[in-house]
């Protein structure tokens, strides 16, 4: 899950990199744009999937097929793989958030955005019981 934070983070700060003079460069820099989509694409994907196999997280032996992590999701409400989309969605905008540069006005945001999801997942944690 640290993988996912770092390659969208270090994406996002090669693309907002405005020296591109070098051949290396400009390679990373391609890289960075399939890093940057693919951390978006892959977390729809994964949600995706999660939704359409939903059904066979309730029979015992295919579960064995399963990350731990994917075996956590409440089985009883199929509303409660929101827990998963929040999971990345939130680290997608605070590697964003937090290649602002230091001179920005927004610099505060991202302060402000790690407390306000972190007090939004405890709400929820209490609120649904997802585990």
């Amino acid at each position: 899950m640290l993988i996912y934070f770092d390659f969208t983070f270090f994406s996002v700060m090669k693309i907002q990199d405005k020296d591109n003079s070098t051949s290396i460069r400009k390679v990373a820099l391609f890289f960075s744009y399939i890093f940057f989509v693919i951390s978006i694409v892959a977390p729809v994907f994964f949600i995706a999937l999660l939704l359409k196999r939903f059904e066979l997280f309730k029979i015992k032996e295919a579960k064995k097929n399963y990350n731990t992590l994917v075996l956590k999701i409440d089985k009883n409400n199929k509303w409660r793989v929101i827990h998963s989309a929040f999971f990345f969605g939130r680290r997608l905008l605070t590697a964003i958030l937090l290649t602002l540069p230091i001179t920005s006005q927004f610099i505060f945001l991202q302060y402000v955005f790690i407390l306000v999801t972190s007090h939004a997942y405890i709400l929820y944690m209490v609120a649904t019981k997802p585990f």
